[in-house]
């Protein structure tokens, strides 16, 4: 007998596919403060490289959880921000980072 697939959880499955991964969530992270240019957002992640930078806000703009917004004030720059449905991943990331600190704070912590 075949189940029939709940699409709720076929959603969230596709959702974590795009925010389930250590880089995409140190720049959601990041972008919590404030928005930032690339260079800004490259310094404050320690060890991220250019190019896995550059996948993974494409990745996040092309789901709708970042903007990219180009400016030109006399040199042209890009910034990047969290969007309104960026946002509402913030308590899920703020839920992440105090269990890191709990178990970092037990000892528990995996290496």
């Amino acid at each position: 007998m075949e189940q029939e697939s709940d699409p709720r959880l076929a959603r969230c499955m596709q959702i974590l596919s795009v925010i389930g991964d250590l880089w995409t969530l140190a720049v959601v992270m990041t972008l919590q403060k404030s928005e930032m240019r690339f260079n800004e957002l490259q310094r404050a992640i320690p060890r991220v490289n250019a190019v896995t930078l550059t996948s993974r806000l494409k990745k996040l703009e092309e789901a709708g959880i970042v903007s990219r917004t180009v400016e030109s004030r006399g040199r042209q720059s890009t910034v990047y921000a969290l969007t309104p449905i960026g946002e509402r991943l913030l308590p899920i990331v703020d839920a992440i980072r105090a269990v890191a600190l709990d178990l970092e704070g037990s000892g528990d912590a995996p290496l």
